[in-house]
């Protein structure tokens, strides 16, 4: 849907569909405060609360998407994301075989332990107890 250019940058479509509120509630308040100018005093003071409110929510609204623009612009969302290797790890240096060969090794030699829990030992139960 959205060019690859954006998730590059860590734009989401969420990021961007979430404007959409934003306009949408900001639009409406814009539009109720006109009509209020227009109309007379009485419904002056009816649409005020709705209008403020109106205000309030696209305000809240907003506060996610001017902080994820301003992580956009900083450059701090453009920087991948990667999970940090132990120490003494090189990428790529895990072997699997290796790791079973270990372990057959060691159950052969008897050093490696494997404890079967015991059937017996009372599990918790919930509700009533029959």
């Amino acid at each position: 849907m959205f060019p690859h250019d954006l998730r590059e940058h860590g734009m989401s479509a969420k990021a961007v569909l979430g404007i959409v509120p934003v306009f949408w509630f900001a639009g409406l308040a814009i539009y109720l405060y006109r009509v209020n100018q227009t109309m007379g005093e009485a419904v002056q003071q009816q649409l005020m609360p709705m209008i403020l409110g109106l205000g309030a929510v696209s305000l809240a609204l907003g506060i996610p998407l001017l902080l994820k623009l301003l992580r956009l612009a900083s450059g701090a969302a453009a920087k991948p994301k990667r999970p940090k290797m132990p120490a003494g790890a090189a990428p790529g240096s895990f072997d699997a075989d290796a790791l079973i060969a270990r372990y057959l090794e060691k159950k052969a030699a008897g050093e490696a332990s494997f404890e079967v829990p015991d059937a017996a030992t009372p599990r918790p139960t919930f509700g009533r107890k029959v």
